[in-house]
């Protein structure tokens, strides 16, 4: 039977948004259930923005340092792309393009996620920077972050100058034909990212690879959900949206695990730990939880299942 979000667990996570959850979490609440203005986002967007153009200040908040990564600058991006359409759009869209363009990494055609600064702030093991071999273990991905960034470079190119988007769109069109396997689920949701943003002919293109990637890497069994594994809806974000050959089955499944998990606790906390600099890791869990509820609660909005 299909289960729907009660009024009463819906209220106990909108308290928390309202109460508890950062200043642009709670500013897309607003705008999504609330009917509140757009333009509070990008006011709270541009407080994580740097001088320079990129995006910290623990914009993703397992990412404590105020100076701009690729990586969080790819976060900033998430948000553009989801709220674009007012003015500011584009001095927020050009000064990150501009980071993207000064941090390429022009000898491998890459970006790397983060910079050596990061090991002076609070943060998780796999963002730590190994300067011996140049960067962290999420570096051993290619396409993550460069993939994600080759297609905010191809939408926005307009201002661009130095950089090809066309060329870096083939190369990652071709790295991701070229794999056999699929190690890194966060390399995919980058790909995955990178095919939202494509034209529609381009994005044809890495299809049946991103189809096949979610048929390796989805886990099915919603007894392993509360882990840190990739779940149905990692990939299908709108009941309009593409399935990559996921079934409605599964979705469903999915979306009775979130409306019992947050009937249960409330709010959709962090699966994960950083086992280090406890204290800080406090404050980004509450962060991380704030984030977590809004995109439960947005996406059982998408599939109608709220009824209040």
């Amino acid at each position: 039977m299909t289960e729907y979000l009660s009024k009463e667990a819906f209220q106990e996570a909108s308290d928390f948004m309202l109460g508890s959850a950062r200043e642009l979490e709670r500013s897309i609440y607003n705008y999504r259930f609330r009917d509140k203005n757009r333009e509070d986002i990008f006011a709270a967007l541009k407080r994580y923005q740097n001088p320079d153009g990129g995006f910290g200040y623990g914009i993703g908040p397992d990412l404590r340092a105020p100076t701009s990564t690729p990586i969080a600058t790819t976060h900033g991006f998430q948000k553009i792309e989801e709220f674009a359409g007012y003015e500011i759009d584009r001095e927020l869209v050009e000064n990150g393009l501009k980071y993207f363009e000064d941090t390429f990494n022009s000898d491998l055609n890459r970006w790397f996620a983060v910079t050596k600064e990061v090991n002076d702030y609070p943060h998780p093991p796999w963002w730590h920077y190994d300067e011996e071999k140049g960067g962290t273990v999420i570096d051993e991905s290619w396409g993550n972050p460069t993939a994600e960034i080759i297609g905010y470079l191809k939408k926005y190119e307009d201002p661009l100058n130095d950089l090809d988007a066309d060329r870096l769109v083939e190369e990652a069109i071709s790295r991701l034909k070229e794999k056999r396997d699929y190690g890194s689920e966060h390399e995919i949701y980058c790909y995955l990212r990178l095919y939202q943003t494509l034209p529609q002919e381009k994005a044809n293109e890495i299809r049946t690879q991103i189809a096949s990637a979610a048929k390796s890497l989805v886990r099915d069994d919603p007894a392993e959900w509360s882990d840190y594994v990739p779940t149905p809806l990692d990939f299908v974000k709108s009941p309009e949206g593409d399935q990559f050959g996921i079934s409605q089955d599964l979705l469903s499944a999915n979306l009775d695990f979130l409306v019992e998990t947050l009937e249960k606790q409330g709010v959709i906390q962090p699966n994960w730990e950083w086992g280090q600099y406890e204290d800080a890791w406090e404050g980004a869990k509450q962060e991380w939880t704030g984030i977590l509820t809004l995109e439960t609660l947005t996406l059982l909005k998408r599939f109608n299942r709220i009824r209040i």
